[in-house]
């Protein structure tokens, strides 16, 4: 399988061997979009691959995943339902399952910013120059901005977007950026070494951060944004019983323990909030409408942004 390190903790992963008697074999992944370029490439053997939400629809259509056997994983029907999105399904399919939920907020370090911060669009403010940070990312950047300027979040085709525009946003944020991550560890040393002060990032880094920096939690006023990652089966997968065994355990014995209880990353199941007697609202889940989501976009309108965000870096001197 490939998946993030963070994920498998507390001996999961072992037991589960010990339980069926075979060994995962498993290598790290720091992205979705990694992820899918090695499906892409053809150089990923794997049977279950994780994809963001946005990510899902490109792999069926590419034919890189095979469709889901839901009745080997009854657990489904205990997924939320609003995160059993539409475009995971082909045909009367589905393709991806729901493991993980997360937020990305602001994190804000005190020691280094004493201005309130209270929206995305703060982060293009001069208050904020030199102490504010980014993932390089194109799509992510281009939805944050989005939010912050009130345009649609996610536009669908080329003809919607006004690229020069955007790209003129894009420069003024990363004039003012103190540094770019493109991971959660990156990002976590760019607010230790003091370098960043305030930036969007995952909610499991800012709970990390806090046991050693003044670090808030700001949930920006324009929505806070979501993500959420699907357990796929790769599409010529050797072993899809077990393949399936492993995703319907998830939500029977290894996630709370191994994502949940640690990291404070919802397992999106009821039978997993019920059981082990968490509030949904300590994890937004009561109110799915605060969320900023990242959807499907078409392959040509992803490098249109690339090209833009390349284009920006390279005018406000990050290239």
């Amino acid at each position: 399988m490939l998946d993030w390190g963070y994920v498998y903790s507390n001996g999961v992963i072992e037991a589960f061997e010990e339980r069926h008697g075979v060994t995962v074999e498993r290598q790290a992944a720091q992205s979705s979009a990694e992820s899918l370029a090695q499906l892409r490439a053809g150089r990923a053997d794997y049977d279950i691959v994780p994809l963001g939400n946005y990510a899902v629809k490109p792999a069926m259509e590419d034919g890189l995943i095979q469709p889901l056997d839901l009745d080997q994983i009854p657990a489904y029907e205990e997924v939320f339902d609003f995160l059993k999105a539409d475009y995971f399904e082909q045909d009367g399919d589905v393709y991806g399952i729901p493991r993980s939920f997360g937020q990305t907020p602001l994190a804000v370090n005190a020691d280094r910013v004493d201005t309130d911060v209270t929206a995305l669009a703060d982060l293009w403010s001069d208050d904020f120059a030199g102490v504010a940070g980014g993932r390089d990312d194109a799509r992510l950047q281009t939805l944050y901005r989005n939010a912050a300027f009130g345009e649609p979040l996610n536009p669908t085709s080329e003809d919607e977007v006004d690229f020069e525009a955007l790209q003129s946003d894009l420069v003024d944020r990363l004039e003012g950026t103190a540094g770019l991550w493109s991971n959660g560890g990156e990002s976590e040393q760019l607010m230790r070494n003091g370098e960043v002060g305030v930036q969007p990032v995952w909610n499991y880094v800012i709970q990390s951060l806090q046991g050693d920096l003044p670090v808030e939690r700001v949930y920006p006023e324009e929505g806070t944004k979501a993500w959420f990652i699907q357990y796929c089966v790769q599409a010529d997968s050797e072993n899809v019983e077990l393949a399936h065994t492993f995703i319907q355990e998830w939500y029977t014995q290894m996630g709370y323990e191994s994502l949940m209880k640690p990291s404070k990353i919802a397992v999106p199941s009821a039978r997993v909030f019920e059981e082990n007697d968490v509030d949904r609202t300590a994890y937004g889940l009561d109110d799915p409408d605060q969320f900023i989501y990242e959807e499907p976009k078409p392959q040509s309108l992803i490098e249109r942004y690339t090209e833009t965000w390349n284009q920006a870096k390279t005018e406000a001197d990050l290239q």
